[in-house]
């Protein structure tokens, strides 16, 4: 049992155990939990990140923002959560010679409900001496509107219109930090951001008789904003460092009302991949998929960290988007459908038996749902026919047993319960009509086969129970899918998926939908 092969990567539901390859590279990934609180907004929010940070000095970083309260309801903890953002960063430590610093290149890719952000970035970092260090950063932000967003009817002086209500915008962002770490026990930070920035194109409001064009404000009626953050860290241990920050932030655009914003976290690093000093070894995966619906003809992509415990457990995170408009490819119009994050832990009950309870938490965003009326419908449809692009959480703790059969054949079954809240203020709207809280039972049995040291295929059958109609106005569903991993170098995956589901709750139709996709061994 210790040697077997487990290759099976479902690109479709980013859950299951990662390949066991005979080669990995080493380096460190960390864990970011991070929780938020604005003083006079009183809007509670979560940020949760993964990072993995290489031996020959690249970052990759895949984080998400989640919102408490519908995104409007003051001092409400855990309750009504909503995805915020998401993004990938990648970035690159240079050091220059002589004592000089480190220039940082970066670039960021993130997505929110309504938009895509693209934000390249040069950092130099200077250490003064064993106590004192400085840095300063440039970024450029670029945020495009997604084309739902863009554009909007209205009736002015007494015909329809359709106008841009919405641009695009672009933002200097300039950063500069002081640290000292000249207590044993605390590090201490202080940044100050420096913003300005403007529309890159003209959008305009309805009037009665005509259209007004929009102007940029970012803080006080003003093109420029700024922040002040104080920031205190607890080094616990080498590994887990909890941390509390204090900012002094814009409340709105229009007025000159300061804030603060108070963020507690924490950061855990996993100890070093791969090495004896470390109190478990682990392998850590980056991870991609694009996805297109064969008969829906929208596309999508993921983006994902794995980080596999040696047969132990496991943890992953990914950004889940797809484009508001059909047949188009990669980022033409992306916007969030979900962020996950998952995790699961292994027991061996016998020679040949791994019981793993796990579990999975989603966070839809919102991305392409609109409250319309019958009149004013969008151009664009819906990527998916039921509500899993309304705003909310999707709670899914299971259990799962698996056989190993032998070194290249495994069996297994899996119970999940699936509890999706949707926002309160998304919960009912004149197209969908009403739309509550509501749960079905997932059951899955599967088998994976490793054809050759380099080919692995698998299968899966679910079969959904739940308390409201699912597929063909029942109450019951099914899904199928078949996967196909080819081990194209040591660190290199190429995965395939197929993938049968319903397209319809009022009829029997379906949908195939495929994924093509990477995985990487750091």
């Amino acid at each position: 049992m210790n040697n077997f092969k487990l290759k099976k990567i479902p690109l479709l539901i980013f859950l299951s155990t990662f390949p066991i390859c005979s080669f990995a590279g080493s380096g460190q990934t960390i864990f970011q939990y991070e929780h938020n609180w604005k003083s006079m907004d009183r809007i509670h929010g979560d940020t949760i990140k993964l990072i993995h940070k290489t031996d020959d000095s690249w970052q990759y970083e895949f984080k998400f923002g989640v919102t408490e309260g519908g995104g409007n309801k003051r001092d409400v903890l855990y309750d009504d959560m909503q995805g915020g953002s998401g993004s990938v960063v990648i970035q690159k430590i240079l050091t220059l010679d002589d004592g000089w610093g480190s220039i940082i290149p970066s670039f960021e890719l993130g997505f929110n409900k309504d938009s895509t952000l693209y934000q390249p970035g040069l950092k130099y970092s200077y250490k003064i001496n064993s106590d004192w260090s400085t840095s300063l950063r440039y970024r450029y932000e670029w945020k495009k509107i997604s084309h739902a967003e863009r554009y909007k009817r209205a009736k002015i002086a007494g015909k329809q219109v359709k106008y841009v209500a919405s641009s695009n915008t672009g933002r200097n962002r300039l950063d500069w930090a002081l640290m000292y770490s000249g207590i044993k026990a605390f590090n201490f930070a202080y940044t100050f951001n420096y913003y300005i920035g403007d529309y890159t194109n003209n959008s305009y409001k309805a009037l009665k008789n005509g259209l007004s064009k929009n102007e940029y404000k970012a803080y006080n009626n003003k093109k420029t904003d700024y922040e002040q953050e104080f920031k205190i860290t607890y080094n616990y241990s080498k590994l887990f460092r909890p941390y509390f920050s204090i900012s002094d932030v814009s409340k709105n655009k229009t007025t000159d009302t300061r804030q603060a914003k108070f963020k507690i976290g924490f950061n855990y690093a996993f100890g070093q991949s791969n090495s004896k000093n470390s109190d478990f070894v682990y392998k850590s995966y980056f991870k991609y998929a694009h996805h297109y619906g064969l008969t829906s003809h929208y596309h999508g992509d993921s983006f994902g960290l794995y980080t596999d415990f040696d047969k132990t457990g496991y943890v992953g995170l990914s950004v889940n988007t797809y484009n508001q408009l059909k047949n188009r490819l990669f980022f033409d119009d992306i916007v969030s459908s979900h962020y996950q994050i998952y995790g699961g832990y292994n027991f061996y009950l016998a020679d040949n038996w791994v019981l793993t309870p796990n579990m999975e938490v989603r966070f839809y965003s919102g991305g392409g749902y609109k409250a319309k009326s019958e009149e004013n419908l969008p151009h664009y449809q819906l990527g998916d026919v039921s509500d899993l692009q309304r705003p909310g959480v999707r709670y899914s703790p299971a259990l799962k047993l698996t056989w190993l059969q032998s070194d290249d054949l495994s069996f297994y079954g899996q119970y999940r319960f699936e509890y999706r809240k949707v926002s309160r203020s998304k919960r009912e709207d004149s197209v969908q009509g009403y739309v509550d809280n509501r749960a079905r039972n997932r059951f899955d049995i599967g088998a994976d086969i490793n054809l050759t040291p380099d080919w692995n295929i698998g299968y899966r059958f679910s079969y959904l129970k739940g308390n409201y109609v699912l597929h063909n106005d029942k109450k019951n569903d099914y899904q199928q899918e078949l996967d196909i991993n080819w081990q194209a170098t040591k660190v290199w995956q190429v995965n395939f998926a197929a993938e049968d589901v319903a397209k319809s709750v009022h009829s029997d139709a379906r949908e195939a939908k495929l994924a093509l996709g990477l995985s990487y061994l750091f």
